[in-house]
């Protein structure tokens, strides 16, 4: 079943809103490719594959909400006498590429999250093991649900339980995913030097906060009130918009930074106090 955004007309605001959304998303992340391929040398060797992830992730992106943009443009025609945009007959707009990306980049943050936390050996492998199916599975649960988007909306006939089962099996996942990040995040912050610690918490908590507003989007087809017109698909793509940003690129920078002040900081001998006169800790094996 096609996503819900195919069974509204849009007015011309609307749908070019959608449009510049997903074309500045776009340019947005090819832009901060060049950033992280730029200060990539200001880390030191063991932080440089965290600038690298996020390179990889700027370039899936990129292409993902490239193909959102030409998919807006081929499924949408335009009624000069209404002054509307309505569903071109035997074209789709899908919003699953958003997951298809997700299920790319999700895995690559927590990754490089891990990465900038300083785990090593196999307390490395152990938590990057548990993030990263936790995060893929979570993404796959959602793909699966979001196809159930027009019944739960009420705008065809048919089961909308289906939505609520896979959407709910996935935030299952997802507290499971922030109960052992967090944990990551309180054993590994105390290893780096203040200020990036200071980081790291506010990278980290604008993470948890833009996860979950990524839920919400999920759910608008699913709340009464607000999966009745064009607008809430203007709301809901905003939403995705921002947290898009968010997610990778502040995400990103925050951890670049993180990365940046403790190469400096291990490179003047400090320890997780800031004293010249400690040593550093040693990578936990």
């Amino acid at each position: 079943m096609i996503n819900y955004e195919n069974f509204f007309v849009y007015e011309y605001w609307q749908y070019e809103t959608i449009r510049h959304m997903f074309s500045f998303t776009a340019a947005v992340f090819a832009a901060s490719l060049f950033y992280f391929a730029m200060t990539v040398g200001q880390a030191s060797e063991k932080y440089r594959p965290t600038f690298v992830i996020s390179g990889v992730v700027m370039v899936s992106a990129t292409l993902e909400l490239f193909q959102l943009w030409m998919l807006w443009n081929q499924a949408f025609v335009f009624n000069a006498e209404t002054m509307t945009f309505s569903r071109a007959a035997s074209e789709v707009f899908s919003n699953g590429y958003r997951y298809a990306n997700w299920l790319i980049d999700v895995p690559m943050l927590l990754t490089q999250f891990l990465i900038v936390l300083q785990f090593t050996g196999k307390e490395f492998t152990s938590r990057w093991a548990k993030l990263t199916v936790a995060g893929a599975l979570m993404i796959i649960l959602g793909y699966i649900g979001q196809f159930y988007e027009p019944q739960v909306a009420g705008l065809v006939d048919g089961n909308a339980m289906p939505f609520w089962i896979w959407g709910g099996l996935s935030w299952l996942v997802f507290f499971y995913l922030l109960f052992v990040a967090n944990d990551a995040v309180k054993t590994g912050k105390e290893a780096l030097e203040p200020r990036a610690a200071s980081l790291m918490v506010i990278a980290w908590r604008l993470l948890v906060v833009t996860w979950f507003t990524y839920g919400l989007a999920y759910l608008i087809p699913g709340i009464p009130g607000m999966n009745d017109s064009g607008t809430w698909v203007v709301v809901r793509q905003g939403i995705y918009t921002v947290a898009d940003v968010v997610s990778k690129v502040i995400f990103g920078l925050l951890l670049s930074q993180v990365a940046i002040i403790q190469s400096r900081a291990d490179g003047e001998g400090r320890g997780v106090y800031g004293s010249r006169t400690q040593t550093v800790l040693p990578d936990r094996k």
